[in-house]
C-alpha cells in the first residue's frame, strides 16, 4: 500500500464504522470520533510534518464550525459535527469545505427524501413558515421544534450522508483510485 493511500483507507474504515453505529444507535461515541480525529492529524503529520498538522487542524475546524449552526438549530447532534470535524482531519484545507457542501447536499436530499416518503413536508414547511414569519415580523429567530408525532422529530443517521458525501469528495478530488489500485494489488498478488 502505498503511503498516500493509508489515510484514505483509515478514513474509510472510520466512515463505514460511524455510519454502522449511527444507524443502529443514532449516537457517535466520543471515543470513536475524538481518536478519528488524533489519528487524522497523527496521519497528516507523518505524511507532511508541520505543513500536514496546519493542513489537518484547518480541515478540523473547517468541519466542526462550518457544522455548529446545525446543531445550535437541532438539525443534527453533536457526534454528527465531531464526526465531520474528524473527517476534516483526513482531508485538509480546501478538501475538507468541499466534503462539508456535499455531505450537507447529500443529508438534505436524503433528510427530504425520508419526509416526503413518511408524509412529513407539509408540516415540516409549515414549522419553518412560521419560524420564517416570526424573523421577519419581529427580527428574531426562534426555533420551533417539531411535535412528537411529526415526521421531522424521528432520528436520521447522519453519519451515512457524512459518509457518503466524503466518498464523493474523494472521487472528486482523486484519492479513491490511487486507493482502489492498490487494493487491486493486494488482491491480485
Amino acid at each position: 500500500m502505498t503511503l498516500n493511500s493509508i489515510p484514505t483507507g483509515v478514513l474509510i474504515a472510520v466512515l463505514i464504522t460511524a455510519a454502522v453505529i449511527d444507524m443502529k444507535r443514532h449516537r457517535l461515541p466520543n471515543s470513536l470520533t475524538a481518536s478519528a480525529a488524533l489519528l487524522g492529524i497523527t496521519l497528516q503529520c507523518w505524511l507532511l510534518g508541520g505543513s500536514g498538522f496546519l493542513n489537518g487542524l484547518a480541515g478540523f475546524f473547517t468541519g466542526l464550525l462550518l457544522f455548529l449552526p446545525f446543531y445550535a438549530m437541532h438539525w443534527m447532534g453533536a457526534g454528527d459535527v465531531k464526526l465531520m470535524a474528524a473527517v476534516g482531519t483526513f482531508l485538509g484545507w480546501p478538501d475538507s469545505l468541499l466534503a462539508v457542501a456535499l455531505t450537507t447536499g447529500t443529508g438534505s436530499i436524503a433528510a427530504l427524501g425520508l419526509l416526503a416518503a413518511q408524509g412529513g413536508l407539509t408540516d415540516y414547511g409549515r414549522r419553518y413558515g412560521l419560524m420564517a414569519k416570526c424573523l421577519f415580523c419581529t427580527g428574531k429567530v426562534a426555533y420551533v421544534p417539531p411535535a412528537p408525532e411529526e415526521s421531522s422529530s424521528l432520528l436520521f443517521p447522519y453519519a451515512l450522508a457524512i459518509a457518503l458525501g466524503t466518498l464523493a469528495t474523494l472521487v472528486w478530488v482523486g484519492r479513491l483510485d490511487p486507493f482502489i489500485e492498490t487494493l487491486g494489488g493486494f488482491v491480485h498478488a
